[in-house]
């Protein structure tokens, strides 16, 4: 049994005040007032000049990456989907991760597993509470929240909270490839994980994992997700000629609940509406975006009245570009520009994952939070004391959301 530390062990450690400290104590206390004024006048200073100036737009907010730096042994990921789970609360999702639970810390020695997540307090992310969360095999090394099934493993997709109170998870289930690494895999379909009290602490979730049916064009959802009266609209790519396109599939709360994905209802375009599978014929759903990303998310925005889709464009060097429709079901703008990552301009650059989260407060108004990824196409430059530091970690940037309708 470990011993709890005593009082006496728990006790800052004091020092000897040298000659004359105790009169220098009491005069810092007499002028603590004055202390405490000029430091709240430079506060208020500083404030008011950033009110007045405030920094143009868009810009890289590293104080919100913060959130991705609170727990030593978590040692980057990617994905960074994030779900509003009500109450204050954000479920985020991370593909791959490097989790090492001993200390020094370092990926050199972690393990790799396929998913985690992590749970945040507090919409703001430059003061809100962080927690991480993996499981363990048998022999007590970090592995993936949600279970391998088989050789294959999965990576998160978007999800949910349900009507009445199921967290709905999508996920994507992956295999080995014989490509070059790091692009040796493929989706191989797709799984609903369904946790039945996320009210709870993740370490203490139940849930089960329901596998999905082969698609039409074999689409895979969910890259993005977003409910309107009581069901989810979801984002699906279906990926032809190295391009993801972007597919609706509609599924009533009920049966993702139930977890029965037989009743999907799939866009089939205008003047034919929603239809099930075996009624689309050889065309298939309509194609709602061309380049949907491999990654995205999708949210309404009631003060411009739109429905708004971000992903990453391009591959390697990539930027964060933005689409907007009036109806999920579009039409879709053409992409605009929203953000291109510093690293983007770097060296051998692999810039990936790009996304929106409206769930997460800005600090200011009418800012979208986004965030991506870069990483290198080198997997050994993860491991070094540079890489540790800028590569494979969530990034986090600041953009305009679109204009409020008249």
């Amino acid at each position: 049994m470990q011993a709890w530390p005593s009082r006496a062990a728990l006790a800052p450690h004091r020092r000897p005040l040298p000659p004359g400290g105790r009169a220098r104590n009491e005069d810092a206390f007499r002028r603590l007032p004055e202390i405490i004024y000029r430091g709240i006048a430079a506060a208020s200073l500083a404030w008011l000049a950033a009110c007045a100036h405030p920094a143009p737009l868009p810009r890289p907010w590293g104080e919100a990456e913060r959130l991705f730096h609170a727990d030593p042994r978590w040692l980057g990921g990617d994905a960074a989907i994030s779900v509003d789970l009500g109450g204050g609360r954000l479920l985020w999702l991370f593909g791959d991760s490097f989790v090492d639970p001993v200390p020094p810390y370092t990926r050199r020695e972690a393990a790799f597993p396929r998913n985690t997540v992590a749970l945040q307090t507090g919409a703001d992310p430059r003061i809100a509470a962080m927690e991480f969360v993996w499981r363990r095999d048998g022999a007590g090394v970090p592995a993936s929240f949600f279970p391998e099934p088989g050789e294959d493993w999965y990576w998160p997709g978007a999800g949910l909270r349900l009507p009445d109170g199921t967290l709905a998870v999508f996920l994507h289930r992956i295999g080995l490839t014989a490509a070059a690494p790091p692009l040796n895999f493929a989706v191989e379909g797709f799984a609903l994980a369904l946790i039945a009290n996320p009210d709870d602490p993740p370490a203490a979730w139940r849930g089960r994992i329901v596998p999905g049916p082969f698609l039409p064009l074999g689409a895979v959802p969910a890259a993005a997700v977003l409910t309107e009266e009581g069901a989810a609209i979801v984002l699906a790519t279906a990926q032809q000629g190295g391009v993801h396109r972007g597919v609706l599939v509609r599924y009533s709360a009920a049966d993702l609940a139930a977890g029965d994905l037989s009743r999907a209802l799939w866009w089939a375009a205008e003047g034919r509406g929603w239809v099930a599978a075996s009624a689309l014929g050889a065309a298939g759903p309509a194609i709602v975006i061309d380049e949907a990303g491999a990654e995205s998310s999708l949210h309404y925005d009631p003060c411009a009245r739109l429905y708004v889709h971000v992903s990453s464009a391009g591959f390697g060097a990539a930027e964060i570009v933005t689409r907007t429709a009036p109806r999920p079901t579009g039409p879709w703008s053409a992409p605009l520009p929203l953000y291109r990552p510093p690293e983007s301009d770097g060296p051998a650059p692999f810039v990936y994952a790009g996304k929106a989260h409206a769930g997460l407060a800005a600090p200011g108004a009418r800012q979208l939070v986004l965030t991506y990824v870069a990483s290198s196409f080198d997997g050994a430059a993860l491991l070094t004391a540079e890489g540790e530091r800028r590569l494979y970690w969530p990034r986090a940037a600041l953009a305009a959301a679109p204009a409020c309708a008249d």
